[in-house]
């Protein structure tokens, strides 16, 4: 009960923190008024727009506890727990096809040297085992962020801590005047500061883990999330501070690394956007929506667009369901979501939060793609939820993977997206178009109506002929290709929807 009500908490924080992104429910929310039978939407093959690099997953490679609570000492983790064949069986069949592995620095990466001013692996095999799984996959590499540095960079000396005014970087600690080793000069502390990150990176590179993305600080914004999980608060001015003193480090070290800010709702990084200095150090700003509704995405970017500007690519890099499991109304909300980032969004990436979670982890329904048995978990007895999982054995959580993984399935790296134009815009009836690497077009196109739906859908290729490829939350074809929908010719298709299916129709 304990573990719950922390749970929850952390759950209306977060929630109260960002009211606008209140969590889709379990099951779908009832329409006003009945959808159309038919629309039309129009594809411009001749209006190139953003380049979909492709995605990304979050990796639990240490261990938490139950509903985020706590740091175990245990190894519980992946790739570790998985024996030999589970290792690749996980490689191959869910991981291959994503192009980034988000890092979660000071919390699944989070062993320390003596001085605990640099993280290397917890255990010997950790990194190996990281690299392992990176090179095996076929991933470009990781996207660095910290949940909190090292902890001689802190406050309070930790990597957790409930108390906000030591749960800090210790240049803003309420007695940094008197520190014992930088006496207020806050200037020095920010120079050792940045080599210790800069010396992150170094560790990373020598064992061979590439990295493509860096955040300071996963979620900045005060908000309270107990005192066993990993954070570093910051106020809008003192991450200004911080960011302007490290990432010109970063950026000196490998001007190849994508510097991402803020991991939020952008208010922290504002500053720095605003002058045209700074500005640069930015390469890309990343929000949360953490399950929210996929339509936020035609209001919330719209928005911040025309507050922050179109110079910079703008991404979420968590999704995930907090309270509640998975359900079939969440997996076409996921569905509708990756389309709605893509296609109004403009966004050249999109991150799902974890690939596997232990079956014994209170969150893991909404949070994973999958579900782990742990290693250490070697009881006779089954999970009565997972009966005949094995210790160090995984399998799939359905309609959290058919969503992520249908898109997996069907979209190579360096897609381009292209334009569409929907003279009626129904949030239930969705659209997505791209042009994959080898020029062909694909029509991607999801129902939550509420009822059948035809897309008359003029695609712009007068002799084309479209094979189509059908998912629902429950069946996903073989090796989760979708199941064949037909074949179509001409310049105008018009596939013809189930409630609750989504399909990708692709020029042969």
């Amino acid at each position: 009960m304990k573990t719950r009500a922390i749970r929850i908490v952390l759950t209306a924080a977060i929630l109260a923190a960002n009211p606008a992104r209140a969590e889709y429910p379990v099951q779908r929310p009832a329409r006003k008024t009945p959808a159309p039978a038919e629309s039309s939407i129009t594809v411009h093959p001749d209006r190139p727009k953003q380049t979909i690099l492709g995605f990304g997953f979050e990796i639990q490679s240490d261990s938490i506890g139950s509903g985020n609570v706590g740091l175990p000492d245990a190894t519980t983790s992946v790739p570790h727990d998985l024996v030999p064949s589970e290792r690749e069986r996980f490689y191959q069949e869910m991981l291959k096809g994503f192009r980034y592995c988000r890092l979660a620095g000071g919390l699944y990466w989070r062993g320390l040297d003596p001085e605990k001013k640099h993280m290397s692996g917890r255990w010997p095999e950790q990194m190996n085992e990281l690299r392992g799984m990176i090179e095996s996959a076929g991933i470009e590499g990781v996207s660095l962020e910290y949940w909190s540095p090292a902890p001689f960079w802190k406050a309070n000396g930790a990597y957790v801590g409930a108390d906000r005014n030591t749960n800090i970087l210790r240049c803003f600690g309420p007695d940094f005047a008197n520190d014992p080793v930088y006496h207020g000069d806050a200037d020095r502390f920010f120079k050792d500061f940045s080599a210790a990150l800069v010396h992150d990176l170094t560790y990373l590179r020598e064992h061979r883990i590439p990295v493509k993305f860096w955040g300071l600080q996963n979620e900045p914004r005060p908000w309270n999330a107990g005192n066993d999980y990993s954070r570093c608060v910051y106020n809008d001015s003192q991450y200004d501070r911080a960011f302007s003193a490290v990432a010109p480090a970063i950026r000196a070290f490998d001007p190849g690394i994508r510097i991402i800010a803020d991991s939020w709702d952008l208010n922290c990084i504002a500053r720095v956007l605003r002058d045209p200095k700074r500005s640069p150090l930015v390469d890309a700003l990343v929000i949360h929506h953490v399950g929210s509704d996929s339509n936020l995405i035609l209001t919330q970017v719209p928005a911040l667009r025309a507050k922050y500007g179109h110079e910079k690519p703008l991404f979420q890099n968590e999704y995930e369901y907090l309270a509640g499991p998975t359900s079939p109304a969440r997996c076409l909300n996921t569905v509708q979501h990756i389309m709605n980032w893509f296609q109004a969004g403009e966004a050249p990436t999109w991150f799902w939060i974890h690939a596997l979670k232990p079956i014994k982890n209170k969150e893991a329904s909404g949070y994973s793609l999958g579900f782990w048995r742990p290693a250490a978990d070697t009881g006779a007895a089954d999970h009565p939820d997972f009966p005949g999982l094995k210790p160090g054995h995984w399998q799939w959580n359905k309609y959290n993977w058919h969503a992520v993984g249908s898109f997996i399935r069907h979209m190579p790296w360096d897609c381009r997206a292209v334009a569409v134009t929907e003279p009626s815009r129904d949030n239930d009836l969705r659209v997505l178009a791209f042009k994959r690497p080898n020029g062909k077009l694909t029509v991607v196109l999801s129902n939550r109506s509420f009822g059948r739906h035809r897309f008359n859908v003029e695609t712009g290729l007068r002799n084309a002929t479209f094979k189509g490829w059908r998912y629902t939350p429950d069946h996903a074809g073989d090796n989760f290709t979708g199941s064949a929908a037909g074949t179509l010719n001409g310049g105008t298709i018009s596939p013809d929807l189930a409630d609750m299916s989504w399909e990708f129709w692709e020029e042969q």
